[in-house]
């Protein structure tokens, strides 16, 4: 039987004797219909470590990275204006099997553990008021360690060749506020996947906040030379946006498109130190990609 945090646990890893290491995973329901995820793990003596708070709904997901301290039966954290944790772990003195998911069935084999008991303190206060979470007992969630080694089919994507799709990826070069955005459609008349992220710095707080999402296929038009392409796609977006590549590299992205993110609405996609690419490619995802599509 191991400990939860053991399931982590590096092969090799020699920079703390293992009793030093602590890693702990629980999970709460937040308001407004999303769900945390809460991971702290250490591998220094002292304790100190980090903790990260995974916060997703459907298409959408916040988060956030900030120094913690931990032991054998303690986590706590400051999150400042966003919450705290201040945790009390306790061994439950039995022992559980975690079976592996179906679909990681050929990496993963079962393995049994010590479930532990969390209780205390847990408050996380979304910007703006997105959600809201307040936990004296979040549930233990060792699975979270399990899922981390499980990679299931997952997609891919092909850019070679004279395929009948296109990608655009636009990318901020700015230092402290970072964003890129992704559009891709196999064929122009073909729905649209959007992919953006943004990251950013609040003191000792490291916070990065995406969306996912298939559109239609007005949502994103190219000329068959790609030499021309415009964004207008709809909620959780806002506005517009058009490639040209004739003009300077600075120039070739230009309007007004900008997206709503968990924690920080119209975030702004254009503007200055912004450059986009348009090049061929398929997406193979969520049932799109199949060969007769992609054209190959």
């Amino acid at each position: 039987m191991v400990c939860a945090g053991a399931l982590l646990t590096p092969a090799g890893a020699g920079a703390v004797d293992s009793d030093l290491k602590h890693a702990f995973a629980f999970k709460l329901d937040g308001s407004n219909g999303y769900s945390v995820t809460a991971f702290a793990a250490n591998e220094r003596a002292d304790g100190k470590g980090e903790i990260v708070l995974f916060v997703t709904r459907k298409g959408e997901s916040a988060t956030y990275l900030a120094p913690a301290q931990l032991t054998a039966t303690s986590v706590t954290a400051n999150l400042g204006v966003l919450g705290k944790v201040a945790l009390e772990v306790t061994p439950s003195g039995r022992e559980k099997k975690l079976r592996p998911r179906p679909q990681c069935r050929a990496q993963q084999k079962g393995v049994s553990y010590e479930p532990v008991r969390f209780s205390g303190s847990v408050e996380f206060h979304g910007e703006g008021g997105y959600t809201e979470v307040t936990s004296d007992a979040p549930t233990e969630y060792t699975r979270f360690f399990a899922d981390l080694t499980c990679f299931g089919a997952g997609g891919g994507e092909l850019t070679r060749g004279r395929l009948p799709g296109a990608r655009l990826r636009v990318r901020s070069l700015g230092e402290r506020f970072r964003f890129e955005l992704q559009a891709n459609k196999n064929r122009p008349d073909k729905r649209s996947h959007f992919e953006v992220a943004v990251r950013e710095e609040r003191g000792p707080i490291s916070i990065s906040r995406g969306a996912e999402v298939w559109l239609g296929a007005a949502a994103f038009q190219y000329d068959p030379l790609l030499e021309t392409a415009t964004l207008k796609p709809p909620a959780p977006f806002s506005g517009r946006a058009s490639f040209y590549r004739r003009l300077a590299p600075e120039n070739r992205w230009s309007g007004n498109l900008a997206v709503d993110l968990p924690g920080k609405p119209d975030v702004p996609l254009t503007g200055p130190d912004v450059r986009a690419t348009l090049v061929p490619a398929c997406l193979q995802r969520d049932g799109a990609g199949s060969r007769a599509e992609c054209g190959f």
